[in-house]
């Protein structure tokens, strides 16, 4: 259960709360590895979907991830960042189902996604399935995970 009342919402590209998701997604996965967003990587996202989580009091943007299709019954999970104090607070699980309504809404059939080792458990707890051997991606270990989002899936 939710400690805190949270609205989830598509973030437009290029609004101002897209530019708050900038922010946060800096923060939390990229400023820790001496990394920080190149234009052309922030364009390449024109037309993705921006999913966000706000606190329902404050409006204040707590939890993105990003959604980009790879074909027509795949789509890739993406950034997914909780800002650092709401961790460990059911927020990224929250994040993940209104991600993947969004998915299956969209009629995708799988969601893959390309998890930092340390966040494997917390995908497979949520039924994603390791796909391939580690690798490395912006700088530390990867692993590659998917999940059947078809209904009952």
């Amino acid at each position: 259960m939710l400690s805190l009342p949270l609205r989830f919402e598509l973030i437009p590209y290029g609004s101002a709360s897209y530019q708050e998701m900038i922010r946060l997604r800096e923060k939390i996965l990229r400023i820790p590895l001496g990394l920080r967003f190149s234009a052309d990587e922030l364009i390449a996202e024109k037309n993705d979907w921006h999913v966000g989580a706000f606190l329902l009091l404050t409006n204040q943007l707590i939890a993105c991830c990003v959604l980009s299709p790879v074909d027509h019954q795949t789509v890739r999970l993406r950034q997914m960042a909780v800002e650092t104090h709401f961790q460990r607070q059911k927020m990224g699980t929250a994040l993940l189902q209104y991600a993947e309504q969004i998915a299956r809404s969209k009629e995708f059939q799988t969601i893959v996604l390309h998890a930092r080792v340390y966040a494997m458990a917390f995908y497979q707890k949520h039924g994603y399935t390791v796909t391939g051997d580690v690798f490395t991606e912006v700088t530390i270990p990867h692993v590659k995970m998917k999940k059947d989002i078809q209904l009952g899936g």
